[in-house]
Parts: C-alpha cells; structure tokens; sequence
C-alpha cells in the first residue's frame, strides 16, 4: 500500500511541475496581454458551384433561398453575431473591390442577395454591425504563380510529371472513405437547421479530418515531387490567404470573424490554436462566450 501511496503522491507531482511549467511558458508569451479575438466560421459554399471533388447530388441540395431555410439563415446569424466581429474576412478575390460595390448597392436596395455565403451571410453581418470594409482575402496557389512565369514554366510541368491528385485520392481507401463521409455532410444539412450543421461543421472533431483531407490519399508516395506539389499548391494557397488576413490584424480589440471553406479553415484552425498572439473562440461555444 505504501509503494502506491508513493507512486500516486510521485505522478501528482509531475503531473503539477508539467502544468506549472506550460503556465510559465504563457507567462512569458502572453503575460497579461489583450489578445485580438478570432472566430472561424467553416462553411459549405451555398451556391453549389461543383469546383470541389464531391458534387452534392440534386436531389440533395438545399434551397437556401426558401423560407424555410432563410428562417434558419437568421438563426445562424443570431448566433454568429454573439462573437461581435470588427473585422471580417471572406474566400473570394475581390476583384475591382466588387465586394463592397455589392454590398453599398444592397445597402441602397439596388442588390438582391444571392444564395452565396457571402452574400448571406458577411453582407448581413457587416450591414448588422456597421462595418466599413469587408476583407476579400483569396488567393492563387504558388503552383499557379510559378506556372505561368515563362522562366520556371518548365519547372513546374516536371514537378507535375506522373501526378494526379485528385485521381489518387478518389482510388486510394480513405479517399473513398472520405467521399462517403462528404455524402453523410449532405444527408446532415439537408435534414437539419442551418445552426446545427454547422455546429457539426465546425466542431474540432470535423475540423480534424477536414484538415488531414489535404493530404489524403496522396502523401507517402515514393516521388519526392508529390510533398513538393502539395506544399505549393493548397497549403501555400492557404499561408498567403493568413498573412492577407494577418496583415489586416492591427489591434489587441479586433474581433476577427473568418467566412472560408470548412476545409480552410481547419488549416487556419492550427495556426489560430497554437498562436501566443491570438485568442480563438469556438465556434460551439459561442452561447457560453462573455468576452
């Protein structure tokens, strides 16, 4: 009996020195410092524009116009709205900052809101909350910069050579998996409200695997080029869409609200988390949030 006594009474004290030493840490990281807030808000991209490798079938796809689901869409709004974002930050490239020309001539009643997410959702929130700008932040891949510069063209049509992403994954075991899993989000938001698919949407279990889809069904090849192909491609899309947002992040009280792909932002996700400069709100616990 002693012996345990002894080796219970030796774990609390390395288990209390391990939680005294990433205090110490924070201590000198963060100290008492405000941190700037940050919310990411995953979505599906309500217009349905079959860029991605699952395409919803038909007769599963939403009408985000309807009554029914516009009831829902101020629902999700309600809930957004308790983070109160200063700042917000949407997948698309703005071209001619077509953005806010939209948005003013919706201000004006010369806009009729389209099924977008961003229309839906960012306009309603920046209109809500008095916003001035509405941040388009997207971004082309390096993979894409490099290939039409004609002096490393060459280059990247050899990095290219023999690989095909999207036909690896769809022929490798957790691709096909995976497809399945992208077939049960369907069946999800067509049965349920707005709000609670995207609780399921953005909870950290779903951001997980969203964030290893990336890699799925490719990494491990024996061709060096595919870790290099994957790294300029999507991964440097989403690095140049965070220094964007980041370079927009200039005080202790913004309230950064982030409208991307679910599967974005599970990349952003691991950042936000790990970040000292940085306080990252769930989305799920935005009813419990009081700051």
């Amino acid at each position: 009996m002693n012996q345990k006594i002894k080796f219970i009474c030796i774990l609390l004290i390395i288990l209390s020195n391990s939680v005294k030493a990433q205090k110490n840490f924070d201590d000198i990281l963060i100290g008492d410092k405000k941190l700037p807030k940050v919310l990411l808000v995953g979505t599906f991209h309500f217009a349905y524009y079959d860029q991605d490798i699952h395409k919803t079938d038909k007769d599963k796809r939403i009408q985000i116009l309807s009554e029914k689901r516009q009831n829902e869409i101020k629902e999700l709004l309600e809930y957004i709205s308790k983070f109160k974002p200063t700042k917000i930050f949407v997948e698309d490239f703005n071209k001619n900052n077509v953005l806010m020309k939209n948005f003013r001539d919706y201000k004006k009643g010369n806009y009729e809101l389209t099924a977008d997410e961003i229309d839906q959702l960012a306009y309603r929130l920046t209109d809500n909350f008095n916003l001035d700008t509405i941040y388009g932040v997207d971004e082309k891949t390096i993979f894409e910069t490099l290939y039409n510069n004609p002096d490393v063209k060459s280059y990247t049509q050899d990095l290219n050579k023999g690989l095909d992403f999207q036909k690896d994954f769809l022929e490798s075991d957790i691709g096909k998996r995976y497809m399945k899993m992208y077939d049960l989000e369907d069946s999800l938001l067509y049965e349920k409200s707005m709000l609670d698919y995207f609780k399921i949407l953005n909870s950290p279990d779903k951001q997980k695997r969203d964030f290893y889809s990336m890699f799925a069904g490719n990494l491990g090849d024996e061709n060096q080029n595919v870790a290099d192909r994957l790294t300029l491609g999507l991964i440097s899309r989403n690095m140049r869409i965070l220094n964007h947002i980041e370079s927009n992040v200039n005080s202790s009280d913004d309230r950064i609200l982030i409208l991307f792909g679910s599967s974005h932002t599970a990349f952003f996700k691991m950042y936000y988390e790990s970040s000292p400069e940085h306080k990252l709100i769930e989305f799920n616990d935005l009813s419990n949030n009081s700051e």
